[in-house]
C-alpha cells in the first residue's frame, strides 16, 4: 500500500478546515502556520515508511511546507499546493501524476471532511483513514474512523494492509 497522508491536522496540530473551505468557495483566509505535530503521528510515518511508499499532502505553498517538514524532522516527499487545495481534487491529481500510484493500492489519512471529500472528488476508491482530531468525518464514511495514529496503525495492521 501506498499512503498520502495530510500534514495539517493529520501530522500538525492545527485544524484549518474553515480557512480552507473559506478559500475554496472564493474567499480569503489566512492559514495558520504550526509547527507542532503530533507524536503519534512521527511515531507512525517512522514505522510505515520503513515497507511503504508515504508521501505528505499540504495546503501550504512549496515554501511554507518545506520549512514545516524541515522543522519537525521530516524528510518524506511531500505535495504542497499549488494554487487550489482540498476539498479541491487538485491534490491527489498532482499526486497520482507524480508517482504513477493506483487509487485501489492507495490510503489517504486524514483529519477532516475536506480531506475525505478531495480524495472523492478525485478518486472514490481510494481508501480514506479519517482521525478525529478536531472534527467528525463519520458522515462521509470513511474506510476507518479513528481516535488517533496509533489506532490507526493497529487496525490497518489488522487488515493487513500494513507490513513491518
Amino acid at each position: 500500500m501506498n499512503f498520502a497522508i495530510w500534514l495539517d491536522g493529520t501530522v500538525l496540530k492545527v485544524d484549518l478546515t474553515d480557512q480552507l473551505y473559506a478559500i475554496y468557495k472564493g474567499g480569503e483566509a489566512e492559514l495558520p502556520v504550526v509547527k507542532e505535530a503530533f507524536e503519534d503521528s512521527l511515531e507512525f510515518l517512522s514505522k510505515v515508511s520503513r515497507k511503504h511508499e508515504v508521501v505528505i499532502l499540504s495546503p501550504y505553498n512549496e515554501e511554507v511546507t518545506g520549512e514545516i517538514m524541515r522543522s519537525i524532522g521530516l524528510s518524506f516527499k511531500y505535495i504542497a499546493n499549488q494554487g487550489r487545495t482540498k476539498p479541491s481534487k487538485n491534490p491527489y491529481e498532482q499526486l497520482f501524476s507524480a508517482y504513477k500510484w493506483d487509487p485501489l493500492e492507495t490510503i489517504t489519512i486524514g483529519s477532516s471532511p475536506l480531506d475525505l471529500l478531495s480524495a472523492r472528488f478525485y478518486d472514490s476508491r481510494i481508501k480514506v483513514v479519517c482521525v478525529e482530531r478536531f472534527r467528525d468525518c463519520s458522515r462521509y464514511s470513511p474506510f476507518l474512523l479513528v481516535r488517533d495514529m496509533r489506532e490507526a496503525l493497529d487496525r490497518l495492521i489488522r487488515l493487513r494492509k500494513v507490513q513491518l
